[in-house]
This record gives structure tokens, C-alpha cells and sequence, in this order.
């Protein structure tokens, strides 16, 4: 997978319908923050952003009400016109956000057992070879953090792809954003330990590989039990650095 870039900013649509510029506005802003290029406290102005983005303030203002809604930045300041900052990042959050993640991957991957041979077969090397990617990409000096954290979704979304249905999918993409954005923030922290998620793959993908539903589960919830140590102790780490104005070696 090659890494997606989303420091070039500039971003022009004048073709767009009125209705599909918010939501790409949108989906270009909750990226931004996500990768931490909008990072943490920063104030998400709606006249700066319209310049940067080459559009009217209606569209931005209309992607940010969404963002609002969804919690990726907070109200802002006490003058009559709703501005905004992009959220913390809070260990608190870590905590109700891995539970919530492995409960509905553990519910879903079970289905395994269900999956035929051949899709069986065809997640299993897809799962490795995403793993495989991640594990190069851990050890690469310096990492790429885009590459790093796009990788370690996919690795997640290959499984859900097969294993969950509709209604299982729209909540886990609601959900799966908000990870994401806390992934991003672990990654870039030079000492933050990836060998033990690449490890735990690997144990996911034997279960899968021996169709064993509940062991997948199993697997994937302990999979995120452990993550949310590891991240929650960074993450409260990284913040508590950034309060007091000083920086951690990032590599952004």
C-alpha cells in the first residue's frame, strides 16, 4: 500500500455541486485532523479555512457543524459566531474508544468460521501480507507515520470487510475514525512500541487461518485490551508534554 499524503492543502473544486463541497470539505478536514496536521487545541478558523481550501465560507461552515456534531473539534470562544478548536486528544478517550472497537471487530470476526474456504484462504493473505508491509514500515528509519497508520487500518478492515454485515459496518466507521486519529498520535512517537501489535496479528491471522471463530474473537478483543495500555499510557503521556509547552521527538 503506498501511503497517502495529505500535506498538500490546497484544495479546489469549483465543480463540485453545492451539496457535494461540504462533505468533501469535510472529509478533507476530518482527514486533517485525524494525521494530526490540524493538531490537538489548534483553532479550526472558518475564514482560514475557505482560504486554504480555495472555497466560500458556506461550505466550511457547513463541514464544521459536522465535525462539531461527530466531536472532532469543540465550540470555541464566547463572541456571537460559533467558532471552533479540534479536540483533545484525552486517555479517557482511549478508554471507551478500544472497548467499544474490539467489542464490535471481536463480534464480527467470529463469523470466520462461516466463511468458505477460499475466502478463508483470500483473508489470510491479505491479512499477512498487510502485517508484513506494517512490520517493514515499523522498522524503517525515519517511519512514515502515513504509511504506518494506514496500514495498521487496513489490517482491521480486511477482516471487518468479510466479516461484518451493513449494519455492523456504519458503526464501525463511526467509530473507527476517532481510533484512528489516536493511532496517528501513537505512531508518531519514536518510542512507541509496535512490535507487540504486529505480534498479536500474526495470532489473529493463525485463528483465521484454522477458522476458529471464537478464538479470533478472543484474539481480537485481547489484541485491543492490550493496545489500550500501550496507547493509553502514550497518549497521556504525549498530552501531558504538550501542556506544558514542551515537545516529544515526533516523527512527523
Amino acid at each position: 500500500m503506498s501511503p497517502h499524503k495529505s500535506s498538500g492543502i490546497a484544495y479546489n473544486a469549483p465543480d463540485s455541486t453545492h451539496g457535494e463541497l461540504p462533505d468533501r470539505i469535510y472529509a478533507k478536514l476530518r482527514d486533517l485532523i485525524i494525521r494530526g496536521r490540524l493538531e490537538p487545541g489548534s483553532r479550526a478558523v472558518e475564514a482560514d479555512l475557505a482560504r486554504r481550501f480555495g472555497v466560500s465560507r458556506t461550505p466550511v461552515r457547513e463541514a464544521l457543524a459536522q465535525l462539531a456534531r461527530e466531536r472532532y473539534v469543540v465550540p470555541a470562544g464566547n463572541g456571537r459566531r460559533t467558532e471552533f478548536r479540534v479536540a483533545s486528544l484525552d486517555p479517557a478517550e482511549v478508554v471507551e474508544l478500544w472497548g467499544v472497537i474490539g467489542a464490535l471487530e471481536g463480534y464480527a470476526i467470529q463469523s470466520v468460521s462461516r466463511l468458505s474456504v477460499e475466502n478463508r484462504k483470500a483473508l489470510v493473505a491479505e491479512l499477512k501480507n498487510v502485517n508484513d508491509a506494517l512490520e517493514v514500515e515499523s522498522n524503517a528509519r525515519p517511519r512514515d507515520n502515513d504509511a504506518w497508520g494506514e496500514l495498521m487500518s487496513a489490517f482491521h478492515e480486511r477482516f471487518m470487510s468479510y466479516c461484518a454485515g451493513p449494519y455492523l459496518n456504519t458503526l464501525y466507521e463511526s467509530v473507527r475514525h476517532h481510533v484512528q486519529r489516536y493511532e496517528w498520535a501513537f505512531g508518531t512517537i519514536t518510542d512507541a512500541p509496535l512490535a507487540p501489535s504486529i505480534a498479536e496479528h500474526r495470532r489473529i491471522i493463525a485463528t483465521v487461518r484454522a477458522g476458529d471463530g471464537s478464538g479470533a474473537r478472543r484474539a481480537v478483543e485481547e489484541h485491543w485490551a492490550n493496545g489500550l495500555k500501550r496507547t493509553r499510557t502514550l497518549v497521556a503521556r504525549l498530552t501531558a508534554t504538550q501542556s506544558r509547552g514542551a515537545r516529544l521527538t515526533l516523527n512527523k
